[in-house]
């Protein structure tokens, strides 16, 4: 049986038998040949089907496996490859586990585990090692003696790396620092561009961290997610003159030197503008949101320039932004390598160069403009936001009249002598206590229906009866038995994975 002990949206990290997974199993131990058949991880295979005389993609289905011939052949053809992959996701989901036989490219290993691949074999790459060819992190070398050993110990070191990124929820970040072969490359282009809604839906809520060090992360699952929420569907506060400012290397910005300057400036009349930072990979962040993921979470080089992809991403953010959230007046207090962000902006704005010489300028700018308008208070604009964000917009109804109450260095929201949430300050989300569950039963809102068990520290993916759709890895989710509050917890799958795996954590209790 697979035994799953970590998932990073279709990538795999567990145990079929005695053999861990992802795997690149060795020819000459893992391996058992005869004339006609093939066996591997205990299944016997018709040899011809496995490495047929023409090049064809037929695939072969055994009880645990999804196997893929002619590996060395598929990966020239990115865009061939990565649709079979997909394919076999939607027919067959998480029940099989997917095996690319004759694998010539070692470094485009973390790609296709990213796409979900949990085997290769050795075949090709033994043999391109006999022939003096070594794999380094820096490419191929060509020697004049059988290197096959080395390369069978970089190999194993990229899967020992892979297993632990999916493990702590990095592999993202694996997949990126280690695109050294083109082919890999494309690999990763094409399921950003072509797979997003496949891969959005499987892709974690959150990771431990993002280091947008390339322009590849502009496509990362997770951050079009946020940007297609900030662009769409983010309603500002009541506030109707907006204050756009630059990021900051320090998270939350409010936190570094260059925000504690602006905030120090204007004092009181925060609560009467809209602060909004513009960055990439995010675009833009609206300072209620800047504790949540990602945008305390991710880290970028700040060097003064931007590409040309990252300049119309944040335009067409913006644009986006201010047609659906429309001020009085916007006043951007930006260096001169973000002026072009001006060029969004539909009505009257105020451009102030970013330097500390101009900041009593910019106060008495915004006392003239903002000091007699709408005013909010700015936790409660914050943690509305965060609630939306995080859960959607049908939840606000039901908490309307809150009060925040401090306890044991947490901030909570409570109603009716009930708590309904606590706020979790280093991850800038809530966690939904029991006494608030019954809205999302009742909504039909990240619920993970459960056989008839009271659960403790882990409800393992066997006694999950089903999920609904909304579910991500690492959301907050509510636990149920036949309309039952059983719990809560974090989801360790997403939801269909959730309901087709047989083993493995599917919540983790709180």
């Amino acid at each position: 049986m697979i035994e799953d002990q970590a998932i990073f949206g279709y990538s795999r990290y567990g145990k079929i038998g005695d053999v861990v997974f992802p795997a690149v199993l060795r020819t000459a131990s893992d391996i058992n040949y005869d004339e006609k058949y093939i066996e591997i991880l205990g299944e016997r295979i018709p040899r011809q089907i496995l490495y047929p005389a023409k090049i064809k993609q037929e695939l072969l289905e055994t009880e645990n496996l999804i196997i893929i011939p002619n590996g060395m052949e598929l990966v020239r053809k990115p865009k061939d490859l990565v649709r079979l992959i997909m394919d076999i996701h939607s027919k067959y989901g998480f029940s099989k586990l997917i095996f690319i036989s004759g694998l010539s490219d070692p470094f485009s290993i973390p790609a296709l585990v990213y796409l979900g691949v949990s085997f290769f074999d050795d075949s090709v790459l033994e043999m391109q090692g006999k022939m003096g060819y070594r794999f380094t992190p820096f490419g191929i070398d060509r020697t004049d003696h059988d290197v096959s050993a080395e390369n069978n110990v970089f190999i194993s070191e990229i899967i020992q790396d892979i297993r632990s990124s999916i493990a702590d929820g990095t592999l993202r970040e694996i997949v990126e620092k280690t695109v050294v072969s083109s082919k890999a490359a494309e690999i990763v282009r094409i399921a950003d561009y072509s797979y997003y809604q496949e891969f959005e839906s499987v892709f974690p809520a959150r990771t431990p961290y993002i280091k947008a060090n390339t322009i590849e992360d502009l496509y990362r699952p997770d951050l079009i997610r946020y940007r297609n929420y900030i662009s769409n569907s983010y309603m500002k506060p009541d506030l109707d003159v907006a204050l756009i400012l630059p990021c900051s290397a320090k998270k939350p910005y409010s936190y570094s030197r260059s925000h504690q300057k602006v905030i120090g400036a204007i004092g009181d009349l925060r609560k009467y503008i809209h602060e909004i930072i513009v960055t990439s990979p995010l675009g833009i962040v609206p300072r209620e949101l800047e504790e949540t993921y990602p945008p305390r979470f991710y880290d970028i080089p700040v060097i003064g320039l931007w590409y040309e992809d990252e300049k119309v991403m944040m335009k067409r953010m913006m644009r986006s932004y201010m047609d659906r959230n429309r001020y009085r007046k916007v006043i951007a207090f930006i260096p001169d390598d973000l002026e072009f962000i001006t060029e969004a902006i539909p009505y009257p704005y105020e451009v102030i160069e970013f330097k500390s010489a101009n900041l009593s300028k910019l106060n008495d700018i915004l006392k003239r403009e903002a000091n007699s308008g709408k005013s909010v208070n700015q936790k409660i604009v914050k943690y509305n936001s965060i609630l939306k964000y995080q859960f959607g917009d049908w939840l606000m109804p039901l908490i309307s009249g809150y009060t925040i109450r401090r306890n044991y260095n947490q901030d909570m929201l409570v109603k009716d002598g009930k708590i309904l949430f606590v706020y979790n300050e280093k991850m800038g989300k809530f966690t939904i206590n029991k006494a608030s569950a019954d809205m999302f039963l009742n909504n039909g809102k990240f619920l993970v229906e459960i056989d008839d068990f009271k659960p403790t520290s882990n409800v393992y993916a066997m006694g999950v009866v089903d999920a609904t759709e909304d579910i991500r890895q690492e959301d907050e989710v509510v636990l149920v038995h036949n309309g039952e509050i059983r719990g809560v917890g974090i989801a360790k799958m997403p939801a269909r994975a959730m309901i087709e795996l047989k083993k493995g954590v599917a919540v983790k209790v709180r």
